[in-house]
Parts: C-alpha cells; sequence; structure tokens
C-alpha cells in the first residue's frame, strides 16, 4: 500500500501551445526559468505558424501553476490564447531545454 505522500505526487504531461506575441521578446528563455524554478522537465519551441510549442512535465499541482505563467506570459509578452493538451507520462524527458 503507498504512501500519503505517494498519493499526494501525481505527474502530468502537458502539451502547451501559446497564441500571441511569442518571437523577440525572450518568452522561451522565460518558460525555462519558470520551468526550472518549479522543478519541471520539458522543453519549448517555436512553430512555423509563429505559435510556441511547449511540453511540461511534473508534479500535477506545479504543472498547474506553469499554465497560470503560460497564460501570463512575462512583461512585454501578448498572450492571446493557449490550448492544452494531456500526455502520456515521458520517463525520458530531462531538464527543460529550449530548441532552436
Amino acid at each position: 500500500m503507498g504512501t500519503l505522500r505517494d498519493a499526494l505526487f501525481v505527474l502530468e504531461h502537458k502539451r502547451i501551445v501559446i497564441r500571441g506575441q511569442v518571437q523577440g521578446i525572450g518568452i522561451r528563455l522565460w518558460l525555462r526559468n519558470v520551468a526550472n524554478t518549479l522543478n519541471l522537465f520539458g522543453s519549448c519551441r517555436l512553430l512555423p505558424d509563429n505559435t510556441l510549442e511547449v511540453h511540461v512535465q511534473g508534479e500535477r499541482s506545479l504543472v498547474k501553476q506553469f499554465v497560470v505563467a503560460c497564460k501570463r506570459g512575462p512583461s512585454g509578452a501578448r498572450i492571446d490564447g493557449i490550448e492544452l493538451a494531456d500526455l502520456p507520462i515521458d520517463r525520458h524527458l530531462g531538464a527543460f531545454t529550449v530548441e532552436r
């Protein structure tokens, strides 16, 4: 039988697509800093349609905090909206990276 601590630690993996002003404002480095602060794993990259694709994985409550940060963005950003999708846990996902 698992402990209460095990029951509270639930992993979550999300794909987030961010629409708005996401180029030329340092949002990818900002996202990496947010993810590192929250001890989350994943990556982000700019897509050809000028949206930002983010994969983030970690403890559910921390992923929720990350999603809230994505909706707000860094100062100077204009976030028009985000799309969220649940993904299966990826045991090979490492430290949060910025893909070029």
